[in-house]
C-alpha cells in the first residue's frame, strides 16, 4: 500500500526562507523611507532658505529694477540684452549673492519669459510651461532637489553637483498673484554627501539590528523545531505501537486474528490468481488448562511463548503464524503441493513432533500436544472466512480421533505423532504429563 502521510512540517526551514525575506523588505522599506525622508526634510529646509534669501535680494533689487523685470510684455532676447539695465543688474546681483548661499538666479515675468539670468545665454528664454513656475506665479513657493552632471553657475560652471532649486514668488499684495518668479540655486552637494554617509551608517545600523533579530529568533524558532520533530516522533512511535498491538499478539509478538484474517485474504487473492494450491492449519494445544491450574497464568504465559518459537521453526520461509487467542494458533502456508504426503502433511508433522517435546516449566517439565486441522484452497474453500471455519472443524476431527495428530477436512486424515502412543494413553486425566526436573 503506498504511503500517503505527508512529510513532516519543517518549521526551521520555513522560518529562514519567510523571516529572512521579511527582514530584507523591512530594511528595504526603512532604508527607502529614511533616505526620502531625508531627502525631503533637506529640500524643505534649504528651500525655506532659498525663499528668505530670495526676499532679501527682491528687497534689494526691486525698488531700483522692479520696472525692468515687470515689463513691457513681450520682449525679445536681443531687447532684453540691450537694455542697459541688465548690465546694471547683474553686476547688483553679484554684488548682492556674495553672502548667499546661492549659485545662481534666474528671474521671469509674469508670462514666464526670463527676464534675467546670471547666465546670459538663458535670457529671453519662454519657460510659461515650467510647472515650478506655474505654481510660483500661483503664490507657492517650490522647491526640489536635482543632480547636474554640468551646471553652469554664476561663479561659473560646476560639475556633479546636487542642487536645490527654488521657485520663489516676489511682488504683488498678499492674495494677488505674484509680479516675478525668482528662481535660485543652492548648491547642497556636501550635503547630500554628509547624507549619503549617514544613509550606509544608519544601513549598517538596521542590518545589524535586524540580523541579530534574525539570529535570535531562528535559534529560537530550530529549538521549537526540535521540541516538535521529537513530539512528532514520539507521537508516530506511539501510532506505530498503537498499530503494531492492533495486529499482534502482545505475548508472543505474533501476528493476531485481526492480522489473519487481513493477511490469509491475501494469500489467497495470490493463490487465485496464480492459480496454485494454499494451506491454513488450525493449531490448538491440548491440555494448556492443566498448565495454568497447576503453575498459574505466568508458567502458562512462558509454555505459549516457548510453543510460538516451537511453531515457527518448524514452518518453511514465507509460511505465516498467528496466535488467535488463548491456546490457539494459525499458520497460513501459502503454497503447497497439496493433501497426503504433500507440504502441508510434512510441516504438519514437524510442529506436532516439535510440541511433543518437553518444556521446562518452574524447575519441571511439561509435555503439551496439539491438534492440528487443515484445509486447503481452493477444494475446501474459496475465502478465508470459509477456509478458518473449515480448518477449526478438521482440528475437532483431530481431538476426535485422539489428539495429539492432525486431520485435512476433506479426507478426515488422521495421523499421530511417529513414536509416541495416542493422547488417552498420556494422562487420562488432564491430558498433560509432567516430569520432575530431577
Amino acid at each position: 500500500m503506498p504511503d500517503h502521510t505527508p512529510p513532516p512540517f519543517r518549521l526551521t526551514w520555513h522560518f529562514s526562507l519567510a523571516s529572512l525575506a521579511g527582514v530584507l523588505v523591512v530594511m528595504v522599506c526603512l532604508l527607502l523611507f529614511y533616505r526620502e525622508h531625508t531627502t525631503s526634510r533637506l529640500a524643505s529646509q534649504v528651500g525655506l532658505a532659498n525663499a528668505e534669501a530670495t526676499k532679501l535680494l527682491a528687497n534689494v533689487l526691486w525698488p531700483k529694477f522692479g520696472d525692468f523685470v515687470v515689463g513691457p510684455p513681450g520682449r525679445s532676447r536681443a531687447q532684453l540684452l540691450a537694455d542697459p539695465r541688465q548690465q546694471a543688474l547683474q553686476a547688483r546681483v553679484r554684488d548682492a549673492m556674495r553672502g548667499l548661499q546661492l549659485v545662481k538666479l534666474k528671474i521671469y515675468d509674469r508670462s514666464g519669459v526670463t527676464v534675467f539670468s546670471t547666465d546670459l545665454a538663458q535670457v529671453g528664454e519662454d519657460k510659461r510651461d515650467n510647472p515650478g513656475l506655474r505654481q510660483a506665479l500661483a503664490g507657492t513657493v517650490v522647491s526640489a532637489i536635482t543632480h547636474r552632471h554640468r551646471f553652469d553657475a554664476m561663479e561659473g560652471a560646476l560639475v556633479d553637483r546636487d542642487l536645490i532649486a527654488s521657485y520663489v514668488p516676489v511682488g504683488g499684495a498678499a492674495g494677488t498673484p505674484a509680479e516675478a518668479v525668482f528662481e535660485v540655486y543652492g548648491d547642497v552637494t556636501r550635503q547630500r554627501q554628509n547624507e549619503a554617509e549617514a544613509w550606509y551608517t544608519v544601513a549598517a545600523a538596521v542590518l545589524a539590528l535586524l540580523s541579530a533579530l534574525y539570529l535570535f529568533l531562528l535559534v529560537t524558532v530550530r529549538r521549537a523545531d526540535r521540541v516538535m520533530a521529537a513530539q512528532e516522533q514520539a507521537r508516530a512511535e506511539q501510532a506505530a505501537q498503537v498499530l503494531h498491538l492492533a495486529y499482534h499478539d502482545g505475548l508472543t509478538g505474533l501476528p493476531n486474528r485481526r492480522s489473519c484474517g487481513e493477511r490469509l485474504t491475501q494469500v489467497l487473492a495470490v493463490a487465485r490468481r496464480q492459480q496454485h494450491t494454499a494451506a491454513l492449519m488450525f493449531i490448538d494445544l491440548d491440555g494448556f488448562k492443566a498448565v495454568n491450574d497447576r503453575f498459574g497464568h505466568a508458567a502458562g504465559d512462558l509454555l505459549l511463548q516457548a510453543v510460538a518459537g516451537r511453531i515457527q521453526s518448524c514452518l518453511r520461509e514465507g509460511d505465516l503464524l498467528f496466535r488467535m487467542g488463548g491456546d490457539e494458533f494459525t499458520a497460513v502456508l501459502p503454497r503447497v503441493a497439496g493433501a497426503g504426503d504433500g507440504d502441508a502433511d510434512a510441516v504438519a508433522c514437524r510442529v506436532l513432533a516439535a510440541l511433543a517435546r518437553p518444556v521446562a516449566l518452574d524447575g519441571s517439565q511439561a509435555v503439551v500436544g496439539a491438534s492440528i486441522g487443515i484445509a486447503l484452497f481452493p477444494a475446501d474453500a474459496l475465502d478465508a472466512d470459509s477456509l478458518l471455519r473449515l480448518a477449526d472443524d478438521a482440528m475437532y476431527q483431530a481431538k476426535a480421533l485422539g489428539k495429539g495428530c492432525h486431520a485435512f477436512h476433506a479426507t478426515a486424515l488422521a495421523r499421530p505423532v511417529p513414536g509416541r502412543a495416542p493422547a488417552e494413553g498420556l494422562a487420562t486425566d488432564i491430558d498433560v504429563a509432567w516430569h520432575g526436573a530431577g
